[in-house]
C-alpha cells in the first residue's frame, strides 16, 4: 500500500465503534523499557474497535522493515472491562492487510 491508498482510508464504516486512535501503544512501553527500540514504532498508528458483543480488534498501520509500503496488522480482541486497552487477544496477528481487508474483517465481528 502506498500513501495514495492511505488517503482513501478516511472512509471508515466502523468509526462509531472506534474507542482509540493514535500512537501505537507499544511505542510508549518501548520508550520506557527498551531505549534502543524507541524510534522503531515512531510512525506506527493504532486503532482499537469495540462492538456491543465485547469483540473487537486492534489494527496497526506501519511500514514493515522487510517490504516497502504501508500495511495493516489485525488482531481479534475480546474486551474484559470498560477501558479501551482492557482486552485479551483472542487470535493471532494477521499481517499484510490493506484497508479494505481490515474493514471486511471488522464487518464479520459486528453483531447483526
Amino acid at each position: 500500500m502506498d500513501e495514495l491508498e492511505l488517503l482513501f482510508e478516511l472512509d471508515d464504516r466502523h468509526k462509531q465503534n472506534l474507542v482509540y486512535q493514535g500512537e501505537y501503544r507499544l511505542k510508549v512501553l518501548a520508550k520506557d523499557l527498551y531505549a534502543p527500540f524507541k524510534t522503531l514504532f515512531d510512525d506506527w498508528q493504532q486503532r482499537i474497535y469495540r462492538f456491543e458483543n465485547d469483540l473487537g480488534a486492534s489494527v496497526v498501520l506501519y511500514n514493515p522493515l522487510s517490504t516497502r509500503g504501508l500495511t495493516w496488522d489485525f488482531v481479534l480482541a475480546r474486551f474484559k472491562g470498560e477501558d479501551p486497552f482492557d482486552f485479551a487477544y483472542a487470535d493471532g496477528v494477521t499481517s499484510g492487510l490493506d484497508w479494505r481487508e481490515v474493514q471486511q474483517r471488522l464487518d464479520e465481528l459486528k453483531p447483526n
